[in-house]
C-alpha cells in the first residue's frame, strides 16, 4: 500500500520520472537508516563493574557478570580461561580496551581494581566533555549556511519590502495619472 502511495504521490508531483523516484526513495530508505545495536558506553560498563568489583567478586567473575552489555568481554573471558587474566586483559581489543588495560596492570602489580575503574571513568568523562564542547564550538559555523539561506532572505523581505513596494506604487501611480 505504501508502494502504491509513494508512486501516486511522486505521479502527482513530477509525472512518470517522479512515480519512479517516489519508489526508489521508499525502497532504499530502510537501508539509510542507521541501525544502533544497544550497547553500553564505557562509563556505563565501568561503573557496573566497579560495584561488582567492590562487593568482593574477584575480576573475571565480574566482568563475566557484567558482560551481557559490553562488547568484546566475551573473548576477553575466553582467553582468560587459557592464557591468564593479565594476558588476557593486555590483549583485549575494543572499545573497552582502554579499560581493559588499566585492569591488566592492576593484575600485574597485585594493586586493587577499583582506582584503575575510577580513573578510567574520569578519563572518560573528562573526553566526553571536551568531545562536547568542542562539537558546541563547530555549531555556530556549521549553521552559517542553513541562517544565511534561510533566513537572511525574509530579513532581506522584511526591511526592504515595504520601501519597495512604495517606490513601485510612487513609479506605476505617476505613470498612470
Amino acid at each position: 500500500m505504501t508502494r502504491v502511495a509513494a508512486a501516486c504521490c511522486g505521479v502527482i508531483i513530477a509525472g512518470i520520472p517522479g512515480g519512479l523516484i517516489g519508489l526508489a526513495i521508499l525502497e532504499l530508505l530502510p537501508r539509510l537508516r542507521r541501525r544502533r545495536v544497544p550497547t553500553t558506553s564505557g562509563i556505563e560498563a565501568s561503573a557496573r563493574l566497579l560495584v561488582l568489583v567492590g562487593a568482593g567478586l574477584p575480576l573475571i567473575a565480574a566482568l563475566e557478570a557484567a558482560a551481557p552489555g559490553m562488547p568484546g568481554i566475551d573473548t576477553v573471558i575466553r582467553r582468560s580461561r587459557r592464557l591468564g587474566s593479565a594476558a588476557a586483559l593486555g590483549s583485549a581489543t575494543g572499545p573497552l580496551a582502554p579499560l581493559l588495560r588499566r585492569l591488566a596492570d592492576a593484575v600485574v602489580s597485585g594493586s586493587p581494581p577499583e582506582p584503575a575503574i575510577r580513573s578510567y571513568i574520569e578519563a572518560e568523562r573528562r573526553r566526553r566533555h571536551v568531545e562536547a564542547v568542542s562539537r558546541a564550538r563547530r555549531l555556530p559555523v556549521r549553521l552559517m549556511v542553513p541562517m544565511t539561506l534561510l533566513v537572511l532572505p525574509g530579513f532581506v523581505l522584511m526591511v526592504y519590502g515595504p520601501a519597495f513596494i512604495d517606490l513601485v506604487t510612487a513609479l506605476l501611480g505617476s505613470l498612470t495619472g
